[in-house]
């Protein structure tokens, strides 16, 4: 008995010893235990890397993770979007940014044609394998459709808490402001002497402000611009009340050009970048280029401009009164066009002196119902005298110093010379204007370079040397430093003026695209083909453009100086 409780005694205090050595290596390291050093080279164990080559414990984590919160791509299904005409599919680029250009494709018999997407309600699906996916910061689920007009923050969470963060910035249509026209019809615009009741939307962008849905009225302008290219005209839109239209001054009165024949898009840019950097221009128009869905349809992109109109923020002259009749009040203001056409409000006469085809000039302010006869004998009377001194006097010095405003008579010719365009020859789209108690004639706002600018066979050559008066006024010393001057001004900025263009070249892409998208057989078809790029591709007439300008800049440069 004595002996087997001295075993149990015995068996009892090795328990005792085996459950304090557990103990006591539960509370130790619990990695692997280390092999003991028996001097013999230890086998790798699988999958384990060197000690020397182990990872900071917070690098081992974010790799770890990496594979539990990735979203490797987005997905719109159809099916589920009835505002899409397809399935999109995104991934993200570096910088964890899904991009993509949204839009859709409609059919008009069996021609299609590109419209904006809805964005305000979309549902979107991730492929990722993380645990909690959290859009703007609630938690995502398939059934919530999302607001996709702004950038949408997206956030990916892993088993360890461990987050990544995503955008997805989603590019309506082409990224340009959408300008939606509705007619009180729902016809086309047919006319262009009489305004159509209409409503006006424009959706901005971070960029450019837009327009909330009012009242306006619009109807057809130009004049060959009108007649011949029925398929994209151009419109003169007048809203209900002044506005600030993409963030340009208020007004009620707007143009929007097609640029139809100008496959570039960009013609009018270049003239107006050139004018704005004159000194001799007192004002240049200001603009954007919209997509612009009339009736339901997109119409391609268009010129957003601001019309030639007496205001404080375009020509700022004196607005004249049907009252002012008589004094200093009859003298001004009025804006002349030279121009062989003229619309059903204007009034005007043909100048002998005046060199070109038409001679014409055309009273645009005030209008025919908005002035009086008085007023009409005025100008009529201060036109001719002013073009018989030019075209007679063998001594230019006094109706140089007391009726030409050199300085913006000088830079306009420069601009429609520089752009290669021969509108001066007819003369056409050659803007001026004379204000109250001042004898001067001014020249602008430089207008119209969609076409028949910027040829090649053009940039080694004058284009405008013998029109609007140019002959007699270079008789006159001042004048022609006058011109030189000019000249010196943007002759350093042609690197400028390149940049320029091909920041825009980058910016209009997607907007070329659907454009031409469809309007390029309607330009193929036209029989004119002036500008000779109607069958390259946007890019290529741009180059074209830009290699243009170069050598025209050379011969300026070499040339302008011994114009006589």
């Amino acid at each position: 008995m004595k002996k087997a409780n001295t075993r149990l005694l015995t068996l009892l205090l090795a328990a005792i010893v085996l459950a304090t050595a557990l103990i006591a290596c539960s509370e130790d390291d619990t990695s692997a235990p280390t092999p003991p050093d028996n001097g013999q080279e230890q086998p790798d164990e699988p999958n384990k890397p060197d000690n020397n080559d182990e990872k900071p414990e917070d690098e081992e984590e974010e790799e770890k993770c990496d594979t539990n919160y990735n979203i490797t791509s987005i997905v719109f299904p159809i099916h589920r979007n009835a505002g899409l005409s397809e399935t999109i599919t995104i991934k993200p680029d570096e910088n964890s940014v899904f991009t993509e250009r949204v839009y859709n494709v409609m059919y008009d018999h069996t021609r299609p044609y590109m419209m904006p997407a809805n964005l305000t309600k979309l549902y979107v699906e991730f492929n990722s394998d993380a645990k909690t996916i959290y859009v703007n910061g609630v938690e995502h689920k398939n059934s919530t459709p999302y607001d996709f007009t702004n950038p949408v923050t997206v956030t990916a969470c892993a088993d360890t808490g461990t987050e990544k963060v995503y955008t997805i910035e989603l590019k309506n249509f082409t990224g340009l402001p959408i300008m939606y026209i509705n007619t009180a019809s729902g016809q086309e615009v047919k006319d262009k002497d009489n305004y159509e009741d209409a409503t006006i939307e424009i959706k901005g962008t971070d960029d450019l402000p837009g327009l909330e849905k009012m009242d306006m009225r619009i109807h057809g302008r130009g004049n060959s611009s009108w007649d011949t290219f029925k398929k994209k005209p151009s419109y003169t839109i007048s809203l209900n009340e002044k506005k600030k239209l993409l963030g340009m001054p208020k007004h009620k009165k707007w143009v929007l050009i097609s640029n139809y024949r100008d496959k570039t898009l960009l013609r009018n840019n270049v003239a107006w970048w050139i004018s704005s950097h004159l000194s001799g221009i007192k004002y240049t128009p200001r603009f954007y280029h919209v997509e612009l869905i009339l009736n339901g349809r997109h119409r391609g992109v268009y010129q957003l401009v601001e019309q030639v109109r007496i205001d404080d923020d375009r020509v700022n002259i004196n607005e004249m009164q049907p009252t002012d009749t008589e004094g200093e009040a009859i003298t001004g203001g009025y804006i002349i066009e030279l121009d062989r056409g003229s619309d059903a409000d204007q009034w005007g006469w043909a100048l002998p002196y005046l060199q070109g085809g038409s001679h014409r000039a055309n009273i645009k302010k005030p209008k025919i119902d908005e002035s009086n006869q008085a007023q009409h004998d005025y100008i009529k009377d201060y036109l001719f005298k002013v073009d018989k001194l030019l075209g007679t006097s063998e001594d230019m010095t006094d109706v140089m110093k007391q009726y030409i405003d050199m300085p913006s008579w000088a830079a306009q010719w420069l601009v429609f010379e520089l752009s290669g365009t021969p509108e001066p020859n007819g003369p056409n789209s050659w803007y001026t204007f004379k204000d109250k108690n001042d004898d001067k004639w001014y020249c602008g706002p430089p207008w119209d370079f969609d076409y028949r600018s910027y040829l090649p066979d053009t940039a080694n050559g004058w284009v405008n040397k013998n029109y609007v008066y140019q002959p007699q006024m270079r008789k006159y010393a001042p004048y022609r430093e006058t011109l030189i001057k000019q000249w010196e001004e943007i002759q350093p900025l042609l690197p400028e003026l390149i940049n320029y263009i091909n920041e825009q070249r980058e910016y209009m892409r997607l907007s070329a695209e659907a454009n031409w998208f469809i309007h390029e057989q309607n330009l193929i078809d036209d029989n004119r083909r002036e500008n000779g790029d109607e069958f390259i591709e946007s890019d290529s007439a741009i180059d074209r453009m830009i290699e243009y300008l170069e050598q025209k800049w050379v011969f300026v440069e070499n040339n302008i100086r011994d114009l006589k």
